[in-house]
């Protein structure tokens, strides 16, 4: 047999293998059933949000990928579906190699929960997000009054964000409550009064300033002397005690 053609079969052998390799491959991979799913899920409690509950969910949607055909998932459809749940703030699935579909999730966090006056109920995060359907009992500040998306987007939004980042105010706030005027009052877990806060303009200064008279003042004359704690001008904090009794 000839050099040459002793070459060229060579050639075509290597051209062979490569159709093999680019094509019949990968649809021999795509053809081949899921093997399972991977859930991760990151900035979120089971109880809230877990992997048993992702699966049900797609089951319920048809999507569950498990068994089916690779090349028959749509990892988008899968994306959209969770991505629509208000609990998720990103998910990402794709395909493994191995033969299993790989889901990502991050969870937005719930600090708030927010009643409605229609009786709707419903938290949210520190963007103003609304997180919907949530079966565990979360012990967080509550929201109530005259609350409207207006107010969500803005004040509720600024108030929980000063409370949020301080864990002293995380512990001690029960209840924002917003009045006919919009201004904000605050019911405390510890201590028989409550705070006129006003709006929610420089809501972290406020709780600063308060967190100071809480520490060198109440700590000193007792929580239980005043009815009322006014930092409604923030530079000044003015303090109403009770009457006395007769």
């Amino acid at each position: 047999m000839s050099k040459k053609l002793i070459k060229y079969c060579l050639y075509g052998l290597a051209v062979c293998y490569l159709i093999y390799a680019f094509v019949v491959i990968p649809q021999k991979e795509d053809n081949s059933k899921c093997k399972g799913i991977f859930v991760t899920i990151s900035s979120c409690d089971d109880e809230i949000l877990s992997r048993d509950n992702v699966i049900e969910l797609l089951k319920k949607e048809g999507l569950d990928p498990n068994g089916k055909a690779m090349d028959s998932v749509v990892c988008r459809d899968i994306e959209r579906y969770i991505n629509g749940l208000s609990i998720v703030e990103k998910c990402e699935a794709y395909k493994t190699t191995t033969g299993y579909v790989d889901l990502s999730i991050v969870c937005r966090t719930p600090i708030l929960k927010v009643l409605e006056p229609d009786g709707d109920e419903f938290y949210i995060d520190s963007v103003g997000n609304k997180i919907e359907n949530i079966h565990k009992t979360l012990y967080l500040p509550v929201a109530t009054g005259h609350v409207d998306d207006g107010i969500i987007k803005k004040e509720l939004k600024e108030i929980a964000k000063a409370i949020e980042g301080n864990k002293f105010w995380q512990a001690q706030i029960e209840q924002i409550y917003f009045d006919e005027k919009k201004n904000i009052i605050l019911v405390p877990r510890v201590g028989d009064h409550v705070i006129e806060f006003g709006t929610a303009e420089n809501a972290p200064a406020k709780l600063d300033k308060l967190y100071t008279f809480y520490k060198k003042g109440l700590s000193t004359v007792g929580w239980n002397k005043h009815s009322k704690l006014n930092v409604e001008f923030g530079d000044k904090i003015f303090a109403t005690k009770k009457d006395k009794q007769k």
